[in-house]
């Protein structure tokens, strides 16, 4: 439902990943993992189509509706009326939340958004992309939103997700873990000068790249970070 080749993600001046190949079919429910500043966010938000990559490419079989860690929604619009013009004419309202966005907190913005997204999945498979949807719900709650996204992949959806409640250890089918990211000064590309037994060599390579030719026996000799 989603392929990515070769991508590479930024965030301002800094790059977070760089060669990332990822496939994510119908019926997934994929973590994304990591530790805080790692990508993860940045990464879904390049998945959805919100922010092109530095470089590779994104292509989708389906259409996507994505979900932020914080949902901005017009204040004076009440919520029942957001998800009508957004085209969820079926998604309820969750309960309590049909007044004015501009009074909900950051979680019940998030439900808002949460049920809209549900909502079109029920008509069609999409590519969910849902950045701690977990995040500041109740315990019952979460475990419905478990249910409904379980739901949605068994229809045909793919979702994939970030969390940090452990709610993915339950719902997961696979997960990504970025591990430690890519320092925020790691440059995408460096040309290295290698030696070995006597063998010189001049190459760019990226990070997979150089641990290939290290465990070939080669050692560095220099190094110059590309812009």
């Amino acid at each position: 439902m989603i392929h990515a080749q070769g991508v590479t993600v930024g965030r301002g001046r800094n790059v977070l990943m760089t060669e990332l190949d990822l496939e994510i079919g119908a019926g997934e429910l994929v973590h994304v993992a990591g530790p805080n500043g790692c990508g993860k966010s940045s990464l879904l938000r390049v998945l959805a189509g919100v922010v092109e990559p530095r470089r590779g490419r994104v292509t989708r079989d389906a259409p996507c509706a994505f979900v932020p860690e914080r949902v901005a929604l017009p204040g004076g619009m009440r919520a029942g009326r957001w998800l009508r013009l957004s085209g969820a004419q079926d998604a309820p309202v969750p309960p309590g939340l049909d007044r004015a966005c501009g009074s909900l907190s950051k979680g019940e913005l998030q439900k808002v958004a949460l049920a809209g997204a549900l909502d079109a999945a029920r008509t069609r498979p999409l590519l969910l992309a849902l950045d701690e949807p977990w995040a500041g719900l109740d315990p019952d709650a979460r475990e419905d939103l478990g249910e409904q996204l379980a739901a949605a992949a068994a229809r045909g959806s793919a979702v994939v997700f970030t969390d940090h409640t452990r709610a993915a250890t339950i719902h997961a089918t696979r997960t990504i873990n970025l591990g430690g990211g890519m320092p925020a000064h790691a440059p995408a590309a460096v040309r290295i000068s290698l030696a070995r037994d006597g063998e010189r060599d001049a190459v760019v390579v990226r990070e997979p790249q150089l641990a290939a030719r290290l465990a070939d026996g080669w050692e560095i000799s220099d190094a110059e970070a590309l812009p």
